[in-house]
């Protein structure tokens, strides 16, 4: 078993500032052999769906806050994360992000502020070696447009 957390999202635009309320986190995983490919995908709206690996303690999306934004405009969010590898401290296993889940379009409320939700698809490595119990992490970058 092990738990990953994200630890923040950066963001593209100066302007604006972005205060991570819960970091994205996968939960606790139990991963029983790895010479499959498993994943699980975390969803903005909250659900998970699993295949070939089985949750300990489940996880949820990322909450961020963003301020100083124009109040009721559209803002886009995009990124260009695709295969960011997973890395923990003591070995040299991984996980693989292949992408994140999101809405691509929101409005901002009367003061220009915008809560986002961004949930995240991982692979596991299917390289045959064990996960030792452990965070994995990586910093992944969302882009704010507006």
């Amino acid at each position: 078993m092990f738990k990953w957390q994200l630890s923040g999202l950066l963001f593209g635009s100066i302007s604006t500032f972005a205060q991570v309320i819960e970091p994205l986190d996968f939960g606790t995983l139990v991963i029983v052999q790895n010479n499959q490919e498993s994943s699980i995908s975390v969803f903005h709206d909250g659900r998970v769906v699993t295949s070939g690996l089985y949750t300990h303690t489940r996880g949820h999306p990322a909450l961020l806050i963003v301020d100083s934004l124009q109040p009721n405009s559209r803002v886009y969010i995009s990124d260009n994360v695709s295969q960011v590898r997973l890395n923990n401290n003591f070995d040299n296993q991984h996980f693989i992000v292949e992408k994140l889940l999101y809405r691509q379009s929101h409005i901002t409320d009367q003061h220009g502020e915008l809560e986002l939700s961004i949930g995240a698809m991982l692979k596991t490595s299917a390289n045959g070696r064990p996960y030792y119990d452990g965070q994995y992490s990586c910093v992944l970058e969302i882009s704010v447009d507006y």
